[in-house]
């Protein structure tokens, strides 16, 4: 799976660009202000969360919305056509990773209207634990069989086999539905929109993902603004939610209580 690919300064990238640079600044500013006025780092915490969640779901949506448009300017670039389809799934079984903090607000905030959130946020739990037990696993056998990896190596190399594990077990969404329709499709964050494949759905499987029968990507952004969606990111720290999918929207519903008062006056 290619990870990253340069691409041409048309001018529909160069817009595209600047419009998801600009709406990052500004927001960043927004918490930048913010913090300063609280007379912390950071912008977001328990004490404001209930105040701020309109903020945040303007910002969330706006932001998809200019993803959108940075992928519209780049995916002509690729030489072949996206081969992503309604009803695949197959990449619906991966464990999603660094997923926003704004982006696991705004999801959870349409979330707990639903009858079924209960539901939910068990599947999210079994999911958790599955990833985690494939992660000591893996950590316990590098750590026995490689005693020249430092911590770091050790963590990255342990959570990159569980992830691999992971996809191989085979485990759906919980939000895809029995046909493998995304069922929050608008609401789906970054980590699961700038995943594509340039090959047959049937070979989005843990059998084919590292045979050259496979040609999946990631679209990153450039570094600027990773930078900058890093920047308003860590203006949530006071929250403690973990980068994962599943649980990210745990931690988020241990927020439930502060969640109920938004906008209470």
């Amino acid at each position: 799976m290619d990870s990253y690919r340069e691409y041409l300064p048309t001018k529909a990238y160069r817009i595209a660009e600047m419009r998801l640079s600009a709406l990052l600044l500004k927001e960043r500013d927004r918490l930048d202000n913010l913090a300063a006025t609280l007379g912390r780092e950071s912008a977001i915490g328990p004490d404001n969360l209930a105040a701020q969640i309109p903020h945040i779901l303007k910002f969330t949506q706006e932001y998809h919305e200019a993803f959108a448009g940075y992928l519209k300017a780049i995916l002509p670039q690729h030489p072949r056509p996206i081969q992503c389809r309604a009803a695949c799934g197959n990449c619906c079984h991966h464990y999603p990773m660094s997923v926003e903090p704004f982006e696991l607000l705004t999801l959870y905030s349409e979330l707990r209207k639903r009858e079924d959130l209960l539901s939910i946020m068990e599947s999210c739990q079994v999911r958790s634990t599955l990833f985690e037990k494939f992660y000591e696993k893996n950590k316990a056998a590098h750590s026995q069989g490689d005693t020249e990896l430092v911590c770091d190596d050790l963590d990255d190399k342990a959570e990159d086999e569980a992830l691999h594990d992971y996809f191989a077990a085979w485990t759906p969404c919980p939000f895809s539905d029995y046909k493998g329709d995304c069922s929050i499709y608008p609401l789906r964050p970054v980590s699961c929109r700038m995943y594509f494949s340039e090959t047959d759905p049937k070979y989005c499987t843990p059998e084919h993902l590292r045979t050259p029968r496979n040609d999946s990507y990631i679209v990153y952004l450039p570094d600027h603004i990773e930078d900058a969606v890093y920047g308003i990111s860590e203006h949530y720290a006071l929250l403690e939610l973990p980068e994962s999918y599943f649980g990210g929207l745990l931690a988020v519903n241990a927020f439930e209580g502060v969640m109920s008062r938004v906008g209470e006056p």
